[in-house]
């Protein structure tokens, strides 16, 4: 029971994980709480769904387009409300939550409350690890989310550009003294936190059923690891995304499904008393 409880606990924790990042680094750079990012999150299922379903394209398209799709409106969001919110000095968080019910309600009227969803991509066949057993496609999420991980810490610590995103975390007074260019960084910042959002809609788009408010729990998690781990810190979200999704497991398997969701909330009531800064406290990407 252990061995399957703990399977579940790291997919849980991949998909948290990838969600997490995009978090942190909009938060990082842009010091906003984007709720928003889980419209973005139903946003990727859908389009996963009419890429495969509408349009007749590969599951790895379909995956491709949802995070092309929340990159692009990320930017949008970033652009068009952000921007000129932050310019006026008005509360990012009330705009982002504006946002959120947007995307909610265009989603039910395009596509109807009912919920949607579709099969597995590779079938639902099994490997067994230790004593539990995991689908072949959620295990292939966690590689992905293994794959990512390194990926976004790479970018950030070895490209122009993930330097420039750290730049401006640490310093933003400091980064524009030094001729970098705040507005293109935010663009590419939202790009790609949403495009992590976004795909990791459209990954489980096939595990679980979906509507227009698909992702609404998820981002409350999210932002959860987040504080947990230290706001802008990337190893904070994969420590957090694991702790918080292997807890859940436990929690669900050992003591009751009912208590899983309630103890994220209640550790992240504590977390804020206890050390507010989170597990590795530091704001800088």
């Amino acid at each position: 029971m252990f061995s399957q409880i703990l399977l579940n606990g790291l997919f849980s924790s991949s998909i948290y994980c990838i969600v997490s990042l995009g978090l942190t680094l909009i938060l990082g750079v842009m010091d906003i709480a984007d709720f928003a990012q889980g419209g973005l999150y139903m946003v990727g299922a859908f389009i996963a769904f009419l890429t495969v379903h509408a349009w007749g394209f590969n599951f790895v398209s379909a995956i491709c387009a949802a995070a092309l799709f929340a990159a692009l409106i990320g930017i949008i969001n970033n652009l068009l409300v952000y921007q000129p919110v932050m310019k006026r000095g008005a509360n990012s968080l009330i705009a982002a939550l504006g946002v959120l019910l947007i995307m909610q309600n265009i989603a039910l009227l395009v596509f109807g409350p009912d919920y949607q969803t579709f099969g597995l991509p590779f079938g639902r066949g099994q490997i067994t690890i230790w004593s539990g057993a995991i689908t072949i496609y959620k295990a292939t999420l966690i590689l992905v989310a293994c794959l990512l991980v390194p990926g976004v810490w790479f970018f950030l610590q070895s490209t122009t550009t993930g330097k420039a995103i750290r730049a401006i975390s640490q310093n933003k007074e400091g980064a524009a003294v030094v001729g970098i260019a705040l507005t293109k960084i935010s663009i590419i910042t939202f790009a790609i936190g949403a495009a992590l959002v976004g795909t990791a809609g459209g990954l489980v788009s096939p595990i679980y059923a979906f509507d227009a408010h698909f992702g609404a729990d998820i981002i409350v998690k999210a932002f959860t690891i987040v504080i947990l781990g230290g706001l802008g810190s990337i190893r904070g979200a994969v420590v957090g995304a694991l702790i918080i999704g292997i807890g859940e497991n436990m929690i669900a398997g050992y003591v009751s499904t009912e208590y899983s969701s309630l103890a994220t909330f209640v550790l992240l009531i504590i977390i804020l008393f206890v050390r507010p800064q989170g597990i590795f406290g530091s704001r800088a990407i």
